[in-house]
């Protein structure tokens, strides 16, 4: 799997999937068990907002990555914030939805 950099991104911020693309590289079995645990898939899937905004904040914070993950992000020239954690944990539950058929 070829990486997208963190430079990589920010260069090509302005195409349409290079947002999710970035972050889904991130997405692992730990990462989708953990929002399917925290959030779970139904409240996902009641989500009527596109990034998934009108699922409280709270829950995306309590969802964690695997260490795994977060030396991949290292390799990517970047670094695990919360608000990175988040962006991963909302891609993860967009991938939850396309695996179990529902919205993208």
């Amino acid at each position: 799997m070829v990486m997208i950099t963190r430079k990589e991104y920010l260069d090509r911020s302005r195409e349409p999937d290079v947002f999710r693309a970035y972050y889904a590289q991130f997405v692992g079995d730990f990462e989708r068990g953990e929002v399917s645990t925290v959030i779970g898939l139904e409240r996902i899937a009641k989500s009527d907002d596109e990034h998934l905004n009108d699922i409280p904040l709270a829950l995306w914070d309590r969802c964690r990555v695997s260490s795994t993950m977060a030396s991949r992000m290292r390799e990517a020239g970047d670094y695990l914030t919360q608000a990175g954690i988040v962006c991963i944990a909302k891609e993860a539950a967009r991938q939850l939805l396309c695996m179990k058929g529902g919205k993208e």
